[in-house]
């Protein structure tokens, strides 16, 4: 679990449910790697919250949170202060939590779309495999 130092996020990342860590910091507790841009469940100060690991160039040994994130409705930590985080890389029902809760609406917006079509997609399978049944019995 690496030991890293709370900042601001950068202005253009706000509200993107992202966490901006260098790849040498970015490894989950059996230090492998984990690649940029994966939705990873972010633990730390004993709080967690499903955030997109992205790259961050310019600092090592920092991690750079927006104010949701950081916030007492977050993971509860203060800027400028350091802690132990664990990142834990999250399967396909945790990617689509992760843009069901997003704080930018085309994220979540996006997602919700997605689900209720897939939602959709197989009533209209049951249905179909219904009328086929009865079809065939007749």
């Amino acid at each position: 679990m690496p030991t890293l130092r709370v900042i601001q996020m950068l202005k253009c990342d706000v509200y993107t449910d992202t966490a901006r860590v260098n790849e040498k910091d970015r490894i989950d507790k059996s230090d492998n790697r984990i690649p940029e841009g994966r939705v990873c469940n972010v633990s730390a100060n004993r709080k967690h919250r499903l955030l997109s690991l992205r790259g961050d160039q310019e600092s090592s040994g920092t991690v750079r949170l927006d104010d949701i994130s950081r916030g007492s409705s977050g993971l509860d930590l203060q800027e400028g202060e350091s802690y132990d985080f664990e990142f834990r890389q999250v399967w396909w029902l945790g990617q689509v939590l992760w843009a069901w809760r997003a704080s930018h609406p085309a994220y979540r917006i996006s997602a919700r779309v997605g689900v209720l079509s897939a939602v959709l997609g197989m009533m209209g399978l049951i249905l179909g495999l219904i009328g086929l049944c009865i079809s065939l019995q007749n």
